[in-house]
């Protein structure tokens, strides 16, 4: 099945109806009047066991009463929390209708935070704390992140906040926290819109209208990621098993060369421009005439499969190293080489690592 059909075949895994039409997630209410909430749920009976909470104000709650919860929370619009859509108010409201806006700090983290996206977590989803299991120790940190959440929303250009508001508007996870940050909607179309703000850095030619209709958050997350400069940026696991499209919408912007040729395919995507900027060469080796090199190293960064039989000395190495190097940068990619010898291994690690480049290491089994 080819990468566009596994994008857009099949079922949509998001309701993208009236997507373009409103201009806002619901009524503003008060960002003043919040508060966050974590609670620890036994393993075995999954009951409740303990409640935290901290009010805008500064004033906690720490017991187990969901009764002495709601009154505690009585004048507040907003419940805050990480992971709280999915966790938290599933245990405290069950089926019952909540009234509140929920604010999940958890989804909006990577968007926000994509260079080395693990702000203030460790694993998944959980919060780091250097204290013990208290919720209210977890709802201290869960608030300075929230409000890291929304200065950094506010730092972002104002077209990038448009564009991000409108592909997640009408979302769960993400409605509250745009409601809190008075987010504002985007009047250009979007695909438009994202082919303007990523030119240079994305296909001009892909069929960003297919995915913005099938894959909004996907999209998003997958633009966030465009948008770091760092390579070892990842997206989280979590992300990834919620969303799974994100990384395959990478690749169709970033690694999957269009048929017709635009500046960045025939830039980014191409080998002999990145011999030059990887390696300093102006041109492959060739054989009685033939441009084998070149050959190989096009058809693994198009993703075929294939064959090279060249002598010792003969530039193997650059044919898979090349394309490495180009998914790194495209896509954020790692690339595994399974070589027979430890001293070639060694050997080819130094030699990168002579031309500046430290993004090789060897792992001996």
């Amino acid at each position: 099945m080819s990468l566009w059909s596994r994008l857009i075949g099949g079922r949509k895994t998001e309701d993208t109806d009236n997507f373009f039409s409103g201009n806002a997630v619901h009524a503003r209410l008060n960002p003043e009047n919040y508060a966050i909430i974590d609670i620890e749920v036994g393993v075995k009976d999954h009951k409740i066991h303990d409640i935290g909470a901290l009010r805008h104000d500064g004033a906690t709650f720490h017991r187990a009463s969901k009764s002495e919860l709601l009154e505690f929370l009585k004048d507040t619009d907003y419940l805050c929390g990480h992971n709280i859509i999915h966790h938290d108010a599933k245990y405290l409201f069950g089926e019952d209708k909540c009234r509140w806006a929920l604010v999940d700090t958890l989804y909006i983290s990577p968007l926000l935070f994509p260079e080395r996206p693990y702000h203030r977590l460790v694993k998944d989803d959980k919060l780091m704390t250097e204290q013990m299991n208290n919720p209210v120790n977890d709802c201290e940190k869960a608030e300075i992140l929230l409000h890291d959440e929304i200065a950094h929303w506010h730092a972002l250009p104002e077209e990038k906040r448009r564009l991000f508001a409108s592909l997640l508007k009408g979302k769960k996870e993400f409605e509250g926290f745009l409601s809190i940050v008075g987010a504002e909607y985007a009047d250009e179309k979007l695909p438009e819109l994202i082919k303007r703000l990523y030119a240079g850095r994305i296909c001009r030619n892909a069929d960003i209208e297919s995915l913005v209709k099938a894959h909004p958050c996907g999209l998003a997350y997958a633009l966030a990621l465009v948008d770091t400069t760092d390579s070892h940026s990842v997206t989280p696991g979590w992300v990834i098993h919620n969303y799974p499209e994100v990384e395959f919408i990478v690749k169709f912007l970033r690694n999957t060369h269009c048929a017709e040729g635009c500046d960045y395919c025939s830039t980014q995507m191409d080998v002999l421009h990145n011999l030059k900027v990887f390696f300093g060469y102006d041109k492959f080796r060739t054989y009685e005439g033939e441009p084998l090199q070149e050959r190989a190293a096009q058809a693994a960064v198009d993703g075929k499969s294939l064959l090279a039989i060249f002598p010792t000395g003969g530039g193997k190495s650059l044919t898979f190293q090349l394309p490495a190097l180009m998914a790194g940068r495209a896509v954020h990619g790692l690339t595994i080489v399974i070589s027979p010898l430890q001293s070639l291994m060694k050997d080819q690690v130094d030699n990168l690592a002579d031309r500046g480049i430290t993004d090789a290491v060897t792992i001996k089994c």
